[in-house]
């Protein structure tokens, strides 16, 4: 398949580098990095980062504390981060720093979370929600695990829509640089689902509909990683995810197989599924493109054969984390 490459920041290169913007004698926080990096929200992912990354002498962690002043953890511990800190004259406390005193957020950047928001937002206007004049027979379905934090493992499922029989899988492994963090996860998983796709186009295996492990239009912006792989792949593409990223949804009570709307300022957005009677947590079914919300259930309600997940993602799933097990 021709398309245009998808621009992928890297955001940990880009973290470290505002980290090390901080003056000596200064503080930062989680929430200012990630308003430095373009959306508050990122602020979860820097937290974690900071207790998991790469770290050596001269990086400057030690800079970052709490949003109240509090030190926080440090990969080298609390008594380190506080020696550090007074060594570059900064006064602390019992009760963390004084960020009257030390904050800074005066970063310089470009806001890359912002610049992909934007992306999404241009890609929300491509979306489409007619069906499909005719219900395909196969389907697909597209999942991806994690072997390592930075390393995927992306496999296709595909599947006969009558009987759910599995007919044919395939697997793709390669590094995945961005990180999770909500809202972006297409930034995250869309370049290793593409291979994986052009690759089961190669071999002929393509199904006309797919199924992705991810939100559809039941997003902040209206465009989840199902939405974004059905623009760019140019096909129908469905979205079901196991807990509601975004939306309303009355989900108290559901008989098994009952079914009711997620919505958005009261448009409807999706769908609330409580697939079998052993799971009494539902799934959430939104369009990503060129289907609608109704025939977005329909097939899913269809392919609903005693799991959680339908086929073609229950097998998505299970020969990802297979894979993604082995060496």
């Amino acid at each position: 398949m021709s398309r245009p490459p998808l621009e992928i920041p890297d955001l940990p290169l880009l973290l470290r580098q505002l980290i090390a913007q901080t003056p000596l004698g200064r503080v930062t926080t989680c929430g200012s990095l990630a308003a430095a990096l373009g959306n508050p929200i990122a602020a979860l992912w820097i937290g974690h980062f900071l207790l998991h990354h790469a770290h050596d002498a001269t990086c400057c962690c030690h800079r970052v504390v709490r949003a109240g002043g509090l030190l926080g953890g440090y990969i080298d511990g609390d008594a380190a981060k506080r020696r550090r800190l007074t060594d570059e004259g900064v006064e602390v406390a019992d009760d963390g720093v004084d960020l009257g005193r030390h904050a800074y957020d005066g970063f310089a950047s470009d806001r890359p979370l912002e610049r992909l928001r934007l992306i999404q937002e241009s890609l929300a206007a491509k979306v489409t929600l007619r069906p499909p004049r005719q219900t395909p027979r196969l389907v697909g379905g597209v999942d991806v695990s994690y072997r390592q934090p930075d390393e995927g493992v992306a496999a296709y499922a595909l599947v006969d829509l009558d009987s759910g029989q599995l007919l044919w899988s395939h697997t793709v492994r390669r590094r995945v640089g961005f990180p999770y963090i909500t809202s972006y996860l297409t930034f995250r998983e869309l370049p290793i689902l593409l291979e994986l796709l052009d690759e089961v186009q190669a071999a002929g295996q393509a199904a006309p509909l797919l199924l992705v492990d991810g939100s559809g239009i039941m997003h902040h912006r209206h465009a989840g990683i199902a939405s974004h792989l059905g623009v760019v792949a140019a096909r129908p593409t469905i979205g079901v995810t196991k807990k509601l990223l975004f939306g309303k949804a009355d989900i108290g009570q559901m008989a098994p197989l009952e079914s009711r709307p997620v919505t958005d300022e009261g448009r409807p957005i999706g769908t609330a599924l409580r697939p079998t009677a052993g799971s009494r947590r539902p799934i959430f079914i939104s369009p990503g493109h060129r289907v609608s919300v109704a025939f977005a259930e329909d097939i899913v309600r269809r392919l609903l054969l005693g799991h959680r997940l339908p086929e073609p993602l229950y097998w998505a799933d299970r020969l990802s984390r297979a894979a993604a097990r082995k060496p």
